[in-house]
């Protein structure tokens, strides 16, 4: 059974809580309850927690919170308290879908836990861009769940990227990994986190190649909004001379856009 943390003061949050008395019918133990932040300090120094529900009245102590679980556990899912048990077990059921798939037993592969992480959240960013995510409260508890440290209320990019020419008919679909393969190639090239933002390159079935690109929280090198653009322009570019020199893959720009933020992505199937 996992096992649970929640850091509040927050009186409804609490009297939620102590209403739940079938954890383990859900696949949870009884969830240890603290406070404050020291009180947070001293539960994970004596407890395992599987996931973390933070909900406090005071905003600096729980960024404050969040500062440290970003440092010391940055793994871990930090999931939504709810205010009611129908809200709790919604939330309950989020974590346990993800922390089923990240717990799985891979023991003959060379993968882990934070490279599945990693591939729930790229799933997750698939869904946004396609405008799959309803509303900006999924979006943020999605988030915070996935450990993702995107900031969904700063200014992104969108790229559209095209292939002139396709010298390689394996990535046309003839090839079953044909779009998981540009995909890496991509991500090698110029993906990844760069000047305090995060690349997200995506190859869709029908051949569409789109890139995100997020501001990420308390980075100290962020570039500010105006070189955004011109920094991850180059960058792609750099990187996409190199696919054509190295692998003959013939790619090029042809649309970037500034979204507001990464909720203007929210609802929007047209992306």
């Amino acid at each position: 059974m996992y096992k649970l943390l929640l850091v509040s003061d927050r009186e409804e949050v609490l009297n939620a809580f102590s209403q739940v008395t079938n954890w383990e019918i859900y696949g949870f133990k009884q969830p240890h309850i603290r406070y404050s932040y020291d009180g947070m300090l001293d539960s994970l120094a004596k407890h395992h927690a599987d996931g973390i529900a933070i909900a406090m009245t005071d905003q600096d102590e729980e960024e404050r919170i969040l500062a440290y679980l970003q440092v010391h556990y940055p793994t871990v899912s930090i999931f939504e308290a709810g205010t009611t048990q129908q809200e709790i077990f919604r939330y309950l059921n989020e974590l346990k879908t993800l922390l089923n798939r990240v717990r799985a037993d891979f023991s003959n592969d060379r993968i882990t836990e934070a490279d599945l992480l990693q591939q729930c959240r790229h799933e997750f960013l698939r869904k946004v861009i396609t405008g799959k995510v309803s509303d900006e409260a999924e979006l943020r508890r999605s988030m915070r769940l996935l450990r993702s440290k995107m900031d969904a209320d700063s200014p992104c990019l969108i790229l559209e990227i095209e292939q002139s020419a396709v010298l390689d008919d394996r990535l046309e679909g003839r090839w079953t990994f044909g779009d998981n393969r540009l995909e890496g190639a991509l991500r090698y090239a110029f993906g990844g986190n760069y000047l305090g933002m995060h690349i997200f390159p995506a190859v869709y079935p029908n051949g569409r190649i789109v890139v995100l690109v997020c501001p990420l929280h308390g980075e100290e090198h962020r570039v500010s909004e105006g070189e955004m653009e011109k920094e991850v322009t180059t960058h792609i570019s750099d990187g996409i001379d190199h696919l054509k020199q190295y692998q003959g893959l013939d790619l090029h720009i042809t649309n970037i856009r500034v979204l507001p933020a990464l909720t203007a992505f929210c609802g929007d199937t047209n992306e």
